[in-house]
């Protein structure tokens, strides 16, 4: 049994921090700060690895989510990388931009969600399961048996508002 404050969940995680400050209760933070936690594809699929292992953990009975840094998350930023504001996504007004590659990681996610192939069918039925997966991310939240309390500060924007945050946005 771990004591407050020490990790309960044996696996690490890249863009995770789970931690127990109290008995019973669970800290999830997105920790990309860097990044203002923007989700790329090794968060998305670490929040479901771990919210279906929160699932499952008898000695949990409550989970905090907060996000590492400034904000919460950056969700979908300026998704193609141009610096701006949230109310000027291409960055032609002067004011707190958001750091060059903030958002979702579109890179990483065409090589993730663009299926190879020749047979159009089977790269159609790829990726609707692609997306599926990737919307799961945000339905164990959801389905959690435990309650989740999201704990938004700073900005909450784009797949962070929708997905994770819920009503908060």
């Amino acid at each position: 049994r771990a004591g407050a404050g020490a990790p309960r969940q044996a696996h690490s995680y890249e863009t995770l921090q789970v931690s127990a400050p109290r008995q019973h209760v669970l800290h999830v933070e997105l920790n990309r700060p860097s990044k203002r936690n923007a989700l790329n594809v090794a968060a998305w699929r670490e929040i479901l690895s771990c919210f279906e292992g929160i699932a499952r953990d008898p000695e949990c009975r409550a989970v905090v989510l907060s996000g590492a840094g400034k904000l919460f998350t950056a969700g979908e930023g300026p998704a193609r990388g141009r610096g701006g504001t949230r109310g000027d996504p291409g960055g032609t007004r002067r004011g707190d931009a958001w750091p060059r590659g903030a958002g979702i990681d579109l890179m990483s996610f065409g090589q993730e969600v663009m299926p190879q192939g020749d047979d159009m069918a089977r790269r159609a039925w790829n990726l609707r399961q692609t997306i599926h997966d990737f919307q799961e991310s945000f339905t164990v939240l959801e389905k959690c048996p435990k309650p989740v309390i999201v704990a938004v500060h700073g900005a909450c924007i784009g797949a962070g508002e929708q997905g994770m945050a819920g009503d908060a946005g």
